[in-house]
């Protein structure tokens, strides 16, 4: 497994975070098994993948909250959170705020 084709995951997670990515296509993309995956992103990163998903996606809708008017619960909808609770308890996690703060 090279470098390139890690960027090449990163850049495949970037340009779907409000899909559904599956680890499948992910380590088919990487050339290794789900597992081994799994396991080379938290050694390389120190984050687990999930995480970094997770991560990215509110980051993204961070950034949209200060640039638009969205409302949470579209925001919550789009980054594939199952409710704006979720969401809302997710972001401040992160942030130390609420989306509407």
């Amino acid at each position: 497994m090279s470098y390139d084709l890690m960027n090449d995951m990163i850049d495949y997670i970037e340009s779907n975070l409000t899909e559904n990515i599956e680890y499948k296509k992910l380590a088919r993309i990487v050339g290794v098994s789900e597992y081994s995956l799994k396991r080379i992103f938290l050694f390389l990163t120190g984050v687990s993948l999930s995480e970094y998903i997770r991560k990215r996606r509110l980051s993204k809708a961070y950034e949209e909250l200060k640039m638009t008017n969205i409302k949470v619960i579209d925001l919550a909808m789009k980054y594939n959170y199952d409710s704006a609770i979720s969401f809302a308890r997710s972001f401040k996690s992160l942030f130390g705020v609420t989306p509407t703060e």
